[in-house]
C-alpha cells in the first residue's frame, strides 16, 4: 500500500525578529532547515532563552493557512514612523519568508501592516511561545 504524499509545508526560509527598545526585549525566530530556533531576551530577565522547535505537519498547515488568510505576501517592504520630539522610540521588526512560490521581505519601525497582530498570533500558535508585543490590548 502506498503512503499518501503530504505537501511540503517546510519553508525555504523563515526569519522573524521583533525588538522593543525601552524594555530591552528581543524575540527572534529562524528556520535553520531542520528546526525553528527561537530566542527571547529582556533586560528584566538575566538570561537569554533559546528554544528549538519542530512543528508537526498540522502546525505548519495551520500557520500557512493563517499566513495566506491575512495576506502576509501583500505586505509592503517598509512600515515606518520616524520619531522626533513628538514620540518615543518604540520597536522594530523584520520578516523574511520564502515558501513554495511566495516570498516576502518586510520590516518596520513603530509601524505595522494592519494584520501584524494576526501574524504575531500565528507565530505564537506555531511555536507555543508568547511574544511581548508592544501594542497589546
Amino acid at each position: 500500500m502506498e503512503k499518501t504524499q503530504l505537501p511540503n509545508l517546510i519553508p525555504d526560509k523563515l526569519f522573524f525578529r521583533y525588538q522593543i527598545f525601552n524594555t530591552g526585549y528581543l524575540f527572534s525566530l529562524n528556520w535553520d532547515g531542520n528546526v525553528l530556533v527561537a530566542e527571547q531576551f529582556s533586560k528584566n530577565s538575566s538570561e537569554e532563552e533559546q528554544i528549538k522547535i519542530v512543528p508537526d505537519q498540522d502546525g505548519w498547515a495551520d500557520f500557512w493557512d493563517e499566513i495566506f488568510s491575512i495576506d502576509v505576501w501583500g505586505w509592503h517592504e517598509l512600515y515606518e514612523i520616524k520619531c522626533t520630539e513628538s514620540c518615543v522610540e518604540g520597536d522594530e521588526w523584520e520578516l523574511y519568508i520564502r515558501f513554495d512560490e511566495e516570498q516576502i521581505e518586510s520590516h518596520g519601525s513603530n509601524s505595522y501592516p494592519s494584520t501584524f497582530r494576526d501574524f504575531v498570533k500565528a507565530v505564537e500558535e506555531l511555536t507555543g511561545l508568547l511574544i511581548n508585543f508592544i501594542h497589546e490590548d
